[in-house]
């Protein structure tokens, strides 16, 4: 099994500069959900890791075939 990461940032909606009615805020206001990578882009990593946004997954994932995975032999 790879480990996928859907590459996305969450951003603070309202911002206060004091801490403690900034935390207030966070609760009150929530964030926005941010792409960071271009759609239909995928990044693979060296440890095997893919990196894509959420858009170009639900793409990948209805798209999909099962294909059954190779047990290797010990």
């Amino acid at each position: 099994m790879v480990p996928i990461y859907i590459a996305t940032k969450c951003i603070q909606k309202r911002k206060h500069r004091k801490k403690r009615i900034n935390k207030k805020w966070q609760k009150r206001y929530g964030y926005y959900e941010i792409n960071y990578m271009p759609h239909n882009e995928v990044i693979t990593m060296d440890d095997g890791t893919i990196l894509m946004t959420k858009r170009t997954f639900e793409k990948l994932k209805s798209n999909w075939i099962d294909i059954p995975l190779i047990k290797k032999e010990e």
